[in-house]
C-alpha cells in the first residue's frame, strides 16, 4: 500500500468543463451591460472552445473568446482576463467522488498532497473552493518553487515535504507527459486518469489507469491485500 498519494489539481481533482459552465453564469451577470442577448450555454461553449483545456496562452484565449460572443460593446481583453483570474478559481467544481475518495484514502493512513503547475494566487483559491485542505499534507505550486512539471525537482519538493520515498508514493494525473511520464521518471508509481487527454501514440500505454477517482480506494486496498498474501 502506498505511504502517500500525490495528485495533479486541474482536470484531476477538478472538472474543468463543469467549472467553466459554472463560471459562465457569473460572467453573464457581470457583463450583462456589454452583452447582447445570449445564454449561459453559449458563453460556456465559446470559452470551452477558446480555452483548449487550459493549455493555450491566455491572451489568445481571451481574443478568441471575445470574438465568439455577441456584444453591444466589447470589453478590453485585459478586463476579461482580470475577471477570469478573480472569479474562475472560486467557480471550480470538484470531480465526482473527490471528497469521498480523499477521506477514504486518509482513513487508510495514506498521506495526500497536490503538485500543480500554475500561479499561487490562482491555484490556492481553487483548493479553498474545493474544501479539501483538511486532507492534504502538502501542496506544491510551481510558481512557489520556480520549477514546473514534468521537471523532476517539483516532485522532489513534494516528496521531501511528505518525508516519503518515491517508490512508496503514487502520483495521479490526467496529463500524459506532465503527470504520468514526469512522475515515472522519478520513480513514483504513475496513475493516469483517463478521459481528459489522449494518450500519445509514441509512448507505451501506462500500466496503471483509472477512469474515476473512487477507483483509487479499491486499488490501494488490493495493493495492501497483495502485500499481505506475499508476506505469508
Amino acid at each position: 500500500m502506498p505511504q502517500a498519494i500525490l495528485f495533479d489539481l486541474d482536470e484531476t481533482l477538478t472538472d474543468r468543463t463543469r467549472s467553466i459552465i459554472y463560471y459562465a453564469e457569473r460572467f453573464q451577470g457581470d457583463f450583462a451591460d456589454h452583452l447582447a442577448s445570449t445564454t449561459v450555454s453559449t458563453i460556456a461553449a465559446a470559452l470551452l472552445t477558446a480555452d483548449v483545456r487550459g493549455y493555450r496562452p491566455r491572451d489568445g484565449v481571451w481574443r478568441d473568446f471575445a470574438q465568439r460572443l455577441p456584444w453591444r460593446s466589447v470589453p478590453e481583453v485585459s478586463h476579461l482576463r482580470r475577471h477570469w483570474e478573480t472569479y474562475f478559481p472560486r467557480s471550480v467544481v470538484a470531480r465526482v467522488g473527490l471528497a469521498e475518495t480523499l477521506s477514504a484514502l486518509q482513513a487508510q493512513g495514506i498521506h495526500l498532497g497536490i503538485v500543480t503547475n500554475g500561479e499561487v494566487q490562482f491555484q490556492e483559491p481553487k483548493i479553498t473552493q474545493l474544501a479539501i485542505g483538511r486532507y492534504l499534507s502538502t501542496v506544491v505550486i510551481s510558481e512557489a518553487v520556480q520549477v514546473q512539471k514534468p521537471d523532476p525537482r517539483i516532485f522532489a519538493h513534494a516528496l521531501a515535504a511528505l518525508g516519503c520515498a518515491a517508490w512508496h508514493t503514487w502520483f495521479v494525473g490526467d496529463h500524459p507527459v506532465n503527470d504520468v511520464l514526469g512522475a515515472a521518471a522519478v520513480g513514483l508509481r504513475p496513475i493516469w486518469l483517463t478521459g481528459v487527454q489522449p494518450w500519445p501514440s509514441e509512448y507505451p500505454a501506462p500500466t496503471w489507469q483509472i477512469a474515476a477517482l473512487g477507483e483509487l480506494v479499491s486499488m490501494a486496498q488490493r495493493t495492501k491485500l497483495d502485500l499481505h498474501v506475499m508476506a505469508r
